[in-house]
């Protein structure tokens, strides 16, 4: 028995659309390039540019601890009054934290008195050490790492939607102009061919 050189397609090449079907219109083949551009973005192209945007957005990061570390000071702040025995959770301190009154000496200006944050129940005199900025005023901490990797993690998921989002949205375009097409030829097919099958005139 002699074999035969035609392989039957296997079911992925006849999903993608690459089975050489002779009934296969040019919009076919046309959806099939798009949904193999597509599986193509999604394997390769959405992870490259999700992977860009955390290096980039790492490297952003990383520019702005090390400016607010160039630009700000941490000082030691006299509490001017005993604070509260109850305060606020804070999820990076090991316990409750309360806004106290307080003193502290900026490099190279007058002292300052303000608000900062201390632990509860801290008592009145004690020190804390307090972030502030060139001009003497408390700041946020520089970015540490906790920061840094939230960033990056924000930014590699927002590139992963967005990038499915528009994937999605291009396909559903694509598709829905093919199928207009495709409607509009199965019409001009029909009154044509049409009469022929049904016995009447055109």
């Amino acid at each position: 028995m002699r074999s035969h050189d035609h392989r039957t397609p296997g079911r992925l090449t006849r999903w993608l659309g690459f089975d050489r079907n002779p009934l296969r219109r040019a919009t076919d083949r046309i959806e099939a390039v798009l949904r193999l551009v597509m599986m193509i973005m999604l394997v390769a192209v959405v992870p490259a540019a999700a992977v860009l945007a955390g290096q980039r957005a790492d490297h952003a990061a990383l520019d702005r601890a090390h400016a607010q570390r160039a630009a700000d000071h941490l000082v030691n702040a006299v509490l001017l009054q005993q604070a509260p025995a109850t305060g606020l959770p804070d999820p990076y301190a090991s316990m409750p934290t309360a806004w106290v009154l307080a003193r502290w000496q900026p490099p190279g200006l007058p002292p300052r008195t303000g608000d900062v944050l201390a632990g509860a129940g801290a008592r009145k005199g004690s020190a804390v050490q307090t972030w502030i900025d060139a001009s003497g005023a408390v700041t946020n901490p520089p970015l540490d790492h906790r920061d840094i990797v939230g960033d990056v993690g924000i930014a590699v998921t927002a590139t992963c939607v967005a990038s499915w989002l528009v994937l999605l949205a291009s396909g559903a375009l694509v598709r829905w102009a093919l199928n207009r097409r495709r409607l509009s030829a199965w019409d001009a097919e029909w009154r044509v061919n049409g009469p022929l099958w049904s016995g009447r005139p055109r």
